[in-house]
């Protein structure tokens, strides 16, 4: 995925699709301009015409993070909405001030993020079935079966393939070896999250384990690809672009439908009744069940776990991979190190072993650790877009309502509210402790009322990688269950030397580029 050589021919590209397309979308999106000329925009010189906005617009595919700040510093801190041009949505998009988070504990009917999400996704050109990505009860086994009492039995699951991952991927050798660093951990990631799609013995297919990582990288690839696209040319172009990931997902599909299917049939011998805390093919065949027949297919089964099985590497290869390059690449990694390593000792001389949800959940160094890195490496420049579907208009005062049918879509400034210095003291640097620092601190002394621990899964209105409100993210559990145990595995068991560190962090338009060029020497400990 060699992302960078994309962003100049690309920008060109949709440069000149958007200039032939814009004088339609002008014309199409009267009501809009009226808003527009309500608020305060960045990125179009002011008084700025046709020309002024479309170039703005195809601009936001290599700009997209400097213009956030521009806009965050003039207007967010002033509890300011503005306007942001991007290719996104082929216009530009209202982002609100952090004041206004409140919204997101309105009710999913009447503000909704269905229609954002998707479009992210752009699932509807990179998957073939369009009841997989049009109706998604396959989010029922989200906030079902991935919650934090289901940890408890997952976690003991995970916790017996996280040495063959690491030592297929990282080998054993005492000498080490050099890796790249994203590439690595998330296969590493990637063959533990299987073990909960698929079980055994169906993880640990190696084929079945490389066409589901060539499948994921192309469903990111080329659903990023298609969002820099002028929307109007998506349906003509994005189809192009997305045969790659559909030719995959047809591969993927002929290894995981006769999974499925011997799993459907043992389900149907036992009457439905389940063997021990299962997985996700097992989860999705009752879900299908309660959903009518035309659900209890294979195939339907099938390609519902390729959607989750993408969201899920990705999300949780991001968080970890990120992790481990920030704290070995730390200026006071030897310091950091040595107290993550000494708690997981510890913990796990209590505990005996990580493999218990109780043990997991007191690493709260590590927790703190992870949760910083979280904090510095968003995956997105805004996050949490809203539609409104019904009910009452967004207010942003002055007269200025976002009604229903508007077709005017906001967001947050999430990364630029996780390194504003006013929310964090020096935000642009890796802090191991942030997290747990004051709360350490609490215990030492006489006060009554200890400081509430903030944990990678604590949700706030200064942390949102996993959303807010009723907007937050259902998986999050997961995330930091296998994260925790993952690098605590790599504490214990080996020495790693960044011996290439990541470049400057880029964005392709609102997503931010994963560190493809890290390099890393690790090393099997004695």
């Amino acid at each position: 995925m060699a992302w960078a050589t994309h962003l100049p021919t690309l920008a060109l590209v949709a440069a000149g699709l958007f200039l032939l397309r814009f004088l339609f979308v002008i014309v199409r999106g009267k009501p809009h301009n009226e808003l527009w000329a309500k608020i305060d925009t960045v990125g179009v010189p002011s008084g700025g015409g046709i020309i002024s906005w479309a170039l703005a617009i195809a601009r936001s595919v290599t700009s997209m993070q400097e213009t956030m700040r521009e806009g965050y510093e003039k207007f967010s801190k002033s509890n300011k909405p503005f306007v942001l041009p991007t290719m996104w949505v082929g216009g530009a998009l209202v982002v609100l001030p952090p004041s206004m988070l409140n919204l997101l504990n309105k009710p999913r009917d009447e503000l909704s993020s269905y229609n954002a999400l998707l479009d992210n996704a752009q699932f509807q050109y990179l998957m073939t079935d369009k009841d997989v990505w049009g109706n998604t009860i396959h989010f029922e086994i989200v906030r079902k079966n991935l919650a934090p009492r289901d940890m408890t039995a997952l976690g003991a699951i995970m916790a017996e393939e996280w040495d063959a991952a690491f030592r297929t991927c990282w080998g054993d050798s005492k000498q080490g070896i050099v890796v790249n660093a994203w590439d690595s951990m998330v296969r590493i990631i990637a063959r533990v999250a299987l073990r909960i799609m698929v079980g055994l013995p169906g993880c640990r297919d190696e084929n079945y384990l490389e066409q589901s990582r060539l499948y994921a990288n192309s469903v990111l690839v080329d659903g990023c690809l298609i969002n820099c696209l002028p929307p109007a040319v998506r349906p003509v172009a994005g189809r192009v672009l997305a045969l790659r990931a559909r030719y995959r997902q047809q591969k993927l599909l002929k290894i995981l439908i006769p999974m499925v299917e011997e799993r459907m049939r043992k389900y149907e011998e036992k009457e439905g009744q389940d063997d021990g805390p299962g997985d996700v093919i097992q989860w999705l065949i009752r879900v299908a069940k309660n959903h009518g027949p035309e659900q209890m297919t294979a195939h339907k089964i099938a390609s519902r776990i390729l959607a989750l099985t993408s969201m899920f590497v990705f999300a949780i290869g991001w968080v970890f991979a990120h992790a481990v390059l920030e704290i070995y690449c730390s200026p006071s990694r030897d310091d950091i190190i040595s107290t993550l390593e000494a708690e997981c000792r510890r913990v796990s001389a209590e505990h005996q072993g990580l493999s218990t949800k109780e043990a997991v959940d007191a690493l709260y160094c590590v927790d703190s650790a992870v949760r910083e890195s979280m904090r510095l490496n968003d995956v997105m420049v805004h996050l949490l877009p809203l539609d409104v579907i019904s009910g009452e208009a967004i207010d942003l005062g002055e007269g200025r309502r976002i009604t229903v049918g508007s077709g005017v879509r906001t967001v947050f400034p999430a990364q630029m509210m996780h390194l504003d210095p006013d929310i964090y003291q020096n935000p642009e640097q890796f802090d191991a402790f942030r997290f747990s620092r004051e709360f350490d601190a609490s215990q030492r002394t006489s006060t009554k009322q200890a400081t509430k621990r903030e944990l990678m899964t604590t949700v706030s209105t200064t942390f949102l990688p996993f959303g807010y409100g009723r907007h937050a993210c259902p998986g999050r559990w997961l995330v930091a269950h296998m994260v925790k145990q993952a690098l605590s595995h790599v504490l214990l068991n080996y020495d790693v030397e960044v011996t290439k560190k990541p470049g400057k962090r880029t964005s392709m338009l609102n997503f931010m580029l994963p560190p493809q060029s890290a390099e890393m020497r690790v090393r099997r400990k004695a």
